[in-house]
């Protein structure tokens, strides 16, 4: 039941942000999110999975472990968010609330529903006084507080707006620094769909995409154009 509640709002998300990703940045930015998203969920299936066959009380410990550390990472990103507003440097361009960012709303909006059910399930146990339960009550309280945490920061960065600031590209999950930026390149059917591809060593999401307006095209192409030099700015047009 627990590793139900994590795993299908996260495939139900993926689904659904694929099909927003298609709409909105077309369809080659929807595959490679959907691509990458895919892998990252295998890595974390089977480790989520494996939790549950650990025996008593380790089961317990892993969790109420990866509870606490999912949500202080959650938490710190949520906490830190003006001081890394302001290290990103002055704000070149605000571009808005990306309609990609829907998908985190969804996500938001099943989690809640998870944490929802969760609390509930804590609450209930808790009038019984833990009887017939195989977990501890610490255990079931991490992992309201983790469905918790994650409902709320995807609202958060759901409600997040996209910049172009001094130092790179910022959103509340971070900030893209220029240096990190391998290529960039004009997608979709009208060519608004900005995606750059990142210097990283791991595969997951090692593209972003957003779906700028077309009056801000030639303004975003230029700022680019003076942030990216030598092989960043000659391969804007790979394919």
């Amino acid at each position: 039941m627990v590793w139900a509640l994590l795993i299908i709002p996260i495939v139900v998300a993926l689904v659904l942000g694929y099909a927003i990703s298609r709409s909105m940045l077309g369809q080659e930015a929807a595959r490679r999110n959907l691509l990458s998203g895919t892998l990252l969920l295998l890595v974390l299936f089977p480790l989520i999975f494996a939790l549950n066959f650990l025996p008593q009380p380790w089961r317990d410990y892993a969790w109420l472990g990866l509870s606490i550390v999912f949500s202080a990472i959650a938490w710190t990103y949520i906490v830190s968010w003006p001081r890394r507003k302001r290290q990103a440097g002055s704000l070149l361009w605000n571009l808005g609330r990306p309609v990609t960012y829907r998908s985190l709303l969804i996500a938001g909006v099943l989690f809640l529903i998870s944490a929802i059910l969760q609390t509930t399930m804590f609450i209930d146990l808790a009038r019984k006084g833990f009887s017939g339960s195989y977990e501890s009550p610490e255990y079931y309280l991490s992992q309201a507080f983790l469905y918790w945490s994650t409902a709320i920061s995807c609202f958060w960065a759901g409600l997040s707006k996209l910049e172009l600031r001094e130092k790179g590209i910022y959103f509340k999950f971070g900030l893209i620094k220029w240096q990190q930026i391998a290529s960039y390149k004009w997608e979709g059917a009208k060519g608004n769909t900005l995606t750059v591809w990142l210097k990283q060593r791991f595969p997951f999401f090692p593209t972003r995409s957003w779906q700028i307006p077309l009056v801000h095209k030639s303004t975003i192409e230029r700022i680019l154009a003076q942030h990216l030099s030598g092989e960043t700015g000659k391969a804007k047009n790979f394919s």
